[in-house]
C-alpha cells in the first residue's frame, strides 16, 4: 500500500503527543493520550501508541498501512526496549522507527540545525547534536540513579525531607511538608502504601504544588535551589558553544532562575519532539533515510 502519511509521536512520563500528516495535501490531525515511556512498561505504552494511532487514523480516513512512524519515547535508551516496543508495533505501519525522545527533541528544537537540548519533564536528560551530526546524550538514566532536574526527581526529594520532618519532629511542620502528608497519607502505612504504587509520573505530579509554596515556605525553596543546581550541571555538562534549548514541564521557571552566563546561551525554540519526530519520519520516506536514522548514539 502506498505510504503518503507520516505519524511522529511523542511518548513522555506524563502524555503522548501525535500528529499525523498527509504530505500531499499538507493536512494534519493532532492528538494527546497517556504516558507512554517505556519505564512505565512496554504493554501500557504500546497500547496508548497504537489507540492513538488509529484514532488519529481514523480521523485523517487512512489505514495505519499507509503511515511511516517515528515514535521519540521516554527510556527508549534501553535499546532491549525499543527492540521489543519495535517488534510488537511494526506490523501495524509501513514504516516505524522506534528512538528516544530525547533525539527527537534534538531535531526538534532547532529545526536539524546544531544545538543542545536539555529536557526537563518527569526526568532529565541533554541531547547534543553538533555541526557535523554527531549526536550525544548526557543524563537520561532514569529516576533510581539520576533524573536531577527533573520532575520526578523533584518531587522525591520533596517527599524525604517531609519524611525526615515526620521522623525527627513527630509531624511535618513546613508549609510544603504538611501539603505532601495531605497528599499521601497521615500516617506510616498510608504513606508506604503510596510509596508502593507511585510511579515517576505521580513523583512528578507533586511538583506544581512544591512551586506554589516557594514564595512562603522556606523547605520549597531549598528544594527548588537544589533543583536549579542539578539543571545547570546539566547545563554545563553540554560545552560552552552549542545554543542550548530548554524544553519540558520545568523549562520556564527553570529559565527563569539561571545564573546569568547560562541563561545568555538559552535561544527559544523552533520546535518540540514531536517536530522533530515528524522530521523523521518524513526521512522515512527518502532513499537515503537510513543514515539519518540510524545515527543514534548509543548512549
Amino acid at each position: 500500500m502506498k505510504s503518503d502519511y507520516i505519524l511522529g509521536v511523542d511518548g513522555g512520563g506524563s502524555k503522548t503527543t501525535a500528529r499525523l500528516v498527509h504530505l500531499a495535501s499538507g493536512k494534519s490531525w493532532e492528538g494527546r493520550a497517556a504516558a507512554s515511556s517505556l519505564s512505565l512498561g512496554l504493554t501500557r505504552s504500546v497500547a496508548v501508541i497504537l489507540e492513538l494511532a488509529r484514532e488519529l487514523a481514523f480521523r485523517a480516513d487512512c489505514e495505519l498501512e499507509q503511515l511511516c512512524v517515528v515514535c521519540g519515547l521516554a527510556g527508549a535508551g534501553e535499546r532491549s526496549l525499543a527492540n521489543q516496543a519495535h517488534e510488537a508495533m511494526e506490523s501495524y505501519f509501513a514504516r516505524l522507527e522506534v528512538m528516544t525522545d530525547a533525539r527527537t527533541s534534538a531535531y526538534g528544537a532547532n529545526g536539524g540545525e546544531p544545538v543542545a537540548v536539555v529536557a526537563l519533564g518527569t526526568g532529565s536528560v541533554a541531547m547534543l547534536l553538533d555541526e557535523q551530526g554527531n549526536e550525544t546524550m548526557i543524563g537520561g538514566w532514569g529516576l533510581l540513579v539520576g533524573d536531577e532536574g527533573g520532575g520526578a526527581r523533584l518531587g522525591v526529594n520533596a517527599i524525604n525531607a517531609m519524611l525526615w520532618e515526620l521522623d525527627t519532629l513527630g509531624q511535618p511542620e513546613s508549609e510544603v511538608g504538611k501539603w505532601l502528608c495531605s497528599q499521601l497519607g497521615n500516617n506510616r502505612s498510608a504513606i508506604l502504601y503510596w510509596l508502593r504504587h507511585a510511579t515517576a509520573t505521580q513523583f512528578a505530579g507533586l511538583v506544581p504544588g512544591i512551586i506554589e509554596r516557594l514564595e512562603r515556605c522556606q523547605q520549597a525553596k531549598a528544594l527548588f535551589e537544589s533543583h536549579m543546581q542539578a539543571v545547570e550541571r546539566l547545563i554545563s555538562a553540554t560545552g560552552e558553544h552549542l545554543p542550548v534549548v530548554l524544553t519540558g514541564g520545568l523549562a520556564q521557571i527553570s529559565a527563569r532562575h539561571l545564573s546569568e552566563p547560562l541563561r545568555a546561551r538559552i535561544i527559544p525554540a523552533r520546535g518540540n519532539s514531536l517536530d522533530g519526530a515528524c522530521i523523521l519520519a518524513e526521512s522515512l520516506m527518502q532513499p537515503s533515510s537510513s543514515a539519518l536514522l540510524t545515527g543514534e548514539s548509543e548512549l
